[in-house]
């Protein structure tokens, strides 16, 4: 499930582009909160979507996000911004949700801008770009443990345990970046030992 804050027009372009080449902070704050109205509504959207057809003796254990990470950028995007733009927007909106932010990608290769090629480049270029951080386990086993003891509270056994992560960037524009990342985090399920459901949310859509 993907769900973003605004389509990108030109209004939003230069409010992205102040934030994210110019370095103008300023703009951070009204970005994240309206990831986080976003955020509202996938929310609300996936508990409705749990009520409908529920079973009596299902789970009332309520939908949610298990740990926020971010798309990363390569060395190369890094020295040239300064900062990860899209690690900031999880940050922000993990921080007002309450939830962790953790990193668990990793960019294994610079690929250059995606907004000049089609959905076949993009899907080319975006092959093995990504990859686990190397330290992520440790900070990833600390939130599995407490979301499997709470789980299990209200599952009695009845179904599996799900692992929620949501993935955070700043423009979706065909999903490969998204799918690529998506495909990564999945293979933490062999690690944590329950199965991975990836979610994300980004900032707009193009």
């Amino acid at each position: 499930m993907n769900r973003s804050a605004v389509i990108y027009d030109a209004r939003m372009k230069e409010w992205l582009a102040q934030y994210k080449y110019r370095g103008n902070e300023r703009y951070a704050e009204l970005l994240i909160e309206m990831l986080l109205r976003a955020f509202t509504l996938l929310h609300r959207e996936a508990n409705m979507h749990l009520g409908i057809g529920r079973a009596r003796n299902a789970s009332p254990k309520p939908w949610n996000i298990h740990a926020v990470t971010s798309v990363p950028v390569s060395d190369e995007r890094l020295q040239e911004r300064g900062f990860n733009q899209a690690e900031m927007l999880a940050q922000g909106l993990a921080h007002r949700v309450r939830i962790p932010c953790v990193q668990l990608l990793e960019r294994k290769r610079h690929t250059d801008k995606q907004s000049f090629k089609n959905r076949m480049d993009r899907l080319r270029d975006m092959k093995e770009a990504f990859g686990p951080w190397q330290h992520a386990s440790e900070g990833l086993w600390s939130i599995c443990r407490q979301v499997g003891a709470t789980q299990k509270k209200y599952m009695e056994g009845r179904a599996a345990v799900t692992f929620r992560i949501l993935l955070v960037d700043d423009i979706y524009t065909t999903g490969s970046t998204i799918d690529a990342c998506a495909q990564v985090l999945r293979r933490y399920e062999s690690i944590v030992d329950m199965p991975i459901e990836v979610y994300s949310l980004t900032w707009a859509r193009s």
